[in-house]
C-alpha cells in the first residue's frame, strides 16, 4: 500500500494498485469540473485547492484506503477539546531538537559516487554549497547510507493543546466543511475523501508547526510542494521562507504545476512555495504558462543534482544496449512490456537490455521475472548517468530520464497508448524529447531508421543549465 503521507517523491494516486484505472486526461477533466467554483474550497485567507485535488483524485479511482477516521464532522468545540485531551495524555519530546536557521528536508533519493559512496542526489551539492555546518538536514525516511541531523521518524506526532494559530486554521477548515455540507455538489463518498484529506493536512500542519515553532528557522529548502501542504502552511504561519527545488519532470498538463487560469484566484492562497528553482530555461518556460507562480518566483538554478565526475558528455564508448527506465508504481506495465521486448530481442542477440529501477520502487521483486528473460536488472548500484553513457536506446513511458539523456547521444522512445500513463506519454513526444514507440514496434529496427534522420531536441544547457555555485547560493538567500 502506498501511504498518503509519503512526501518523498511525486506519485500519481490514480495509478495505485487494486483500483479502477483512469486515464490522466479523465482525472484532469474531472478535477477541473469539480473545482470550478473556488468558494467550495476557499475563503478570504486560505485556499484548500490542492487538498481537494488530492481527495478527489483518490475518490475517482475508488481508493478506500485513503478514507480515515477524523474529527471534522464534530462541532469545533468538541474538536478543540479532543486535541486538548490528547495533549494532556501524550507528551512530546520534539522540543529537544535544535535547528540551524536553514533546514533541508531531504527525501533521501540516493546515487553512488565514483568511489562507491552513496550521495543524496538532490541535496548533497546544495548542502556543501551552503556549508554543511550551516544547515540542518532532516531526512524524510530512514536510511543506513547517508548521514543527516534528524529523521522524521525520530519525532512523534503528539502535540500539546491547540494554540491560537492552530485554532485559527482549524476554524478555517471547518468553515469550508460546513459550506460544503450545505450543498450537494460532492457525493457522500467524495466528502469522505475530502474530510480525510483535510484531516491529514491539518495533522501534518500541527506536526511541522510544533516541530519548527520557536527554533529560529528562517529558510526551508525541499522538493515537491504537493502533498506537502501541511508543511507549507506551518512555514507560512511561522514566517519561514520556503524554496522548492525541481525534483523531476514538469509537464504542461501536470496536476500540480501549470495551473489553468480558472484557478488564478485561488493559487495565491493555496500553499505554494515562495520560490522555485528549476534546472534550466526549458522548465521555466513551461511553468510560466501556468498561473501559480509569478515569473520572478521561478529562478534557473542550473544542474544542482549530484553527478558522477567521470560521465563527461564528450568522451564515452557506446554499446548495443537498450536501457529501460522503469517508473515507480508502474511495475505491471514495465514487466508486461518486458515480456514483449524479450521476444523481439531474439532476432538481435548482439544487443542486450538493462532495466533501471526507480530509486524509490517498492515492488522491486516484481521485476525479478525479467532476469529469466535475459534482462539485467540494476538499482542504486548503477547511476543513471553511467548507464546513459553506455546505451544507444532508452525506452520509458514518461520520465525525466528522457531529459537526462540529452547530450549523451541516446535515442529516446516513449511507449505510446500503453499502460496507465498513455496521456502523459504523449506529452513526451509533443515536447520533443522522445519519439513514439508502440509495443508492437521493434525498437532496434526503429532505431536504425531514426539514425537516417535528424532529431530536433532541446539542448543540454536548455534542460540542465550549467551549475554556478555563487549564483546558486544567491538564489537560496531570503529576501531582505
Amino acid at each position: 500500500m502506498y501511504i498518503y503521507r509519503d512526501q518523498s517523491e511525486a506519485f500519481v494516486p490514480w495509478l495505485l494498485p487494486c483500483m479502477e484505472f483512469k486515464p490522466f486526461s479523465v482525472v484532469n477533466q474531472f478535477l477541473k469540473e469539480k473545482l470550478i467554483l473556488a468558494s467550495r474550497y476557499s475563503n478570504k485567507e486560505i485556499s484548500l485547492l490542492k487538498i481537494f485535488q488530492h481527495a478527489l483524485s483518490f475518490a475517482i479511482v475508488g481508493n478506500d484506503d485513503k478514507i480515515i477516521k477524523n474529527y471534522l464532522h464534530l462541532p469545533i468545540g468538541m474538536q478543540i477539546f479532543i486535541y486538548r485531551l490528547k495533549g494532556w495524555t501524550r507528551k512530546s519530546n520534539n522540543n529537544k531538537a535544535q535547528f540551524q536557521d536553514t533546514v533541508i528536508l531531504d527525501p533521501v533519493r540516493l546515487v553512488k559516487d565514483d568511489d562507491g559512496v552513496y550521495r543524496s542526489i538532490y541535496f548533497d551539492r546544495v548542502a556543501k554549497s551552503l556549508g554543511r555546518e550551516q544547515v540542518t538536514i532532516l531526512h524524510q525516511r530512514a536510511n543506513d547510507f547517508i548521514q543527516g541531523d534528524y529523521e522524521i521518524s525520530e519525532f512523534d506526532r503528539n502535540c500539546p493543546a491547540l494554540d491560537h494559530e492552530e485554532k485559527k486554521l482549524l476554524r478555517q477548515i471547518v468553515s469550508v466543511v460546513k459550506r460544503n455540507n450545505s450543498f450537494h455538489y460532492y457525493t457522500a463518498y467524495e466528502k469522505k475523501h475530502i474530510l480525510s484529506a483535510l484531516h491529514i493536512f491539518y495533522e501534518d500542519f500541527r506536526f511541522y508547526y510544533q516541530l519548527f515553532k520557536g527554533k529560529g528557522i528562517k529558510k526551508l529548502i525541499f522538493i515537491c510542494h504537493y502533498h506537502n501542504e501541511g508543511l507549507l502552511a506551518a512555514a507560512k504561519v511561522l514566517g519561514i521562507f520556503t524554496i522548492e527545488l525541481q525534483h523531476g519532470l514538469i509537464a504542461s498538463n501536470d496536476l500540480y504545476y501549470v495551473y489553468h487560469e480558472q484557478f488564478a484566484g485561488s493559487v495565491q492562497k493555496a500553499f505554494f512555495p515562495d520560490r522555485l528553482l528549476v534546472y534550466g530555461p526549458y522548465w521555466k518556460g513551461i511553468l510560466e504558462k501556468g498561473c501559480e507562480f509569478r515569473p520572478k518566483q521561478i529562478l534557473i538554478g542550473g544542474d544542482y543534482l549530484f553527478r558522477l565526475k567521470n560521465t563527461a558528455h564528450s568522451s564515452y564508448e557506446k554499446e548495443n544496449v537498450i536501457l529501460v527506465c522503469a517508473q515507480k508504481t508502474l511495475h505491471d506495465d514495465y514487466v508486461g512490456y518486458g515480456r514483449i521486448l524479450a521476444e523481439q530481442m531474439k532476432s538481435h542477440p548482439e544487443w542486450r537490455v538493462i532495466v533501471k529501477l526507480h530509486p524509490l520502487e517498492r515492488n522491486k521483486e516484481e521485476y525479478e521475472i525479467l532476469k529469466t528473460l535475459g534482462f539485467e536488472i540494476v538499482d542504486l548500484e548503477w547511476p543513471l548517468d553511467a548507464l546513459l553513457q553506455r546505451c544507444k536506446i532508452q525506452i520509458s513511458i514518461y520520465s525525466t530520464t528522457f531529459f537526462d539523456a540529452v547530450g549523451y547521444d541516446v535515442v529516446n522512445f516513449s511507449l505510446q497508448q500503453y499502460g496507465a500513463s498513455s496521456d502523459y506519454a504523449a506529452d513526451m513526444v509533443t515536447e520533443g524529447v522522445a519519439l513514439p514507440l508502440s509495443i508492437e514496434e521493434h525498437p532496434i529496427v526503429k532505431y536504425n531508421d531514426v539514425l537516417k534522420t535528424k532529431l530536433d531536441m532541446p539542448s543540454r544547457d536548455d534542460v540542465y543549465a550549467p551549475f554556478d555555485e555563487t549564483r546558486f547560493i544567491e538564489m537560496l538567500q531570503t529576501p531582505a
